[in-house]
């Protein structure tokens, strides 16, 4: 089975050193490797090659695709997926880094289960060395569902889960350019609302690097912000005005939209912007 790593890079050089070296020393063979360039500012394709000069078995398994202008977090992965040929992805931001055995334990996982999606447990990486270790709770596929879509009470992270591509293609599910802040919000839920089967792997395969420029929702929120957070969530509000006909998910996502309000007006943004 192949899998395709796929990584947006754009102004990572202090961290996609040790992300590289967890990608290309992966204990699973059958790997395709397709690096984004969003016209990365400083040295990150530099620290890429570096890297992968120390494992040349896996030369050939790379494939860089370069934007001609910068174009955000949404437009990369949605190129990264177009450009994907293995029959699952894996989504890693070149921030994190992987277990060097995490490809190899989820694909042990959903070859067990049949699994559309297999999603790993996680790992914060705070700047002073601390790792706090995050369980994946075992929920089907309606209860994960509802609580991502309520907002704030399960992560809706695209990272650390196994997903196979064809419930991206068949369902007509990707990215949305200019949808960056709230790009998982926008994407996860989709493609967990699509997928058949879910499953889990209780070690921690993913390492989230918690003391980047964009940790938590509230300590960074923004007008601009806020605005993704609603597109993301009109974007849900389409989808599944189109495939939940029985309505399940309706009230969670109301639910989820009177959040991002609370939360805005938590940050100091006026009640007559947040209206309009």
């Amino acid at each position: 089975m192949k899998v395709s790593i796929l990584v947006p890079v754009y102004g990572v050089e202090k961290y996609v050193g040790q992300c590289s070296q967890t990608l290309f020393g992966q204990t699973y063979d059958n790997i395709e490797y397709v690096f984004v360039d969003d016209c990365t500012p400083d040295n990150s394709l530099s620290v890429i090659r570096q890297v992968l000069a120390e494992y040349p078995h896996r030369e050939q398994q790379v494939r860089i695709v370069r934007h001609d202008h910068n174009r955000g977090l949404g437009a990369a992965r949605k190129t990264a997926l177009e450009a994907a040929t293995g029959d699952f992805v894996l989504n890693v931001d070149s921030d994190d880094y992987l277990s060097l055995d995490a490809v190899e334990k989820l694909v042990a996982y959903q070859q067990q289960t049949g699994a559309d999606i297999v999603s790993g447990s996680y790992s914060s990486h705070f700047e002073d060395g601390t790792i706090v270790f995050h369980s994946e709770p075992h929920l089907d596929r309606n209860a994960c569902l509802k609580l991502m879509l309520i907002q704030h009470t399960l992560l809706p992270h695209i990272w650390a889960r196994l997903i196979r591509k064809t419930v991206y293609t068949e369902h007509g599910i990707e990215s949305v350019e200019g949808i960056n802040m709230a790009e998982d919000m926008a994407l996860t839920p989709r493609l967990i609302h699509a997928a058949n089967k879910m499953a889990y792997v209780d070690d921690s395969i993913y390492f989230y690097r918690d003391d980047s420029s964009a940790s938590t929702f509230a300590n960074h929120l923004s007008t601009k912000h806020v605005l993704s957070y609603v597109k993301a969530n009109e974007m849900l509000w389409q989808y599944f005005a189109m495939n939940d006909k029985k309505q399940d998910f309706l009230f969670a996502i109301e639910i989820g939209m009177l959040n991002v309000y609370y939360q805005a007006m938590a940050v100091g943004i006026g009640k007559q912007q947040i209206a309009d």
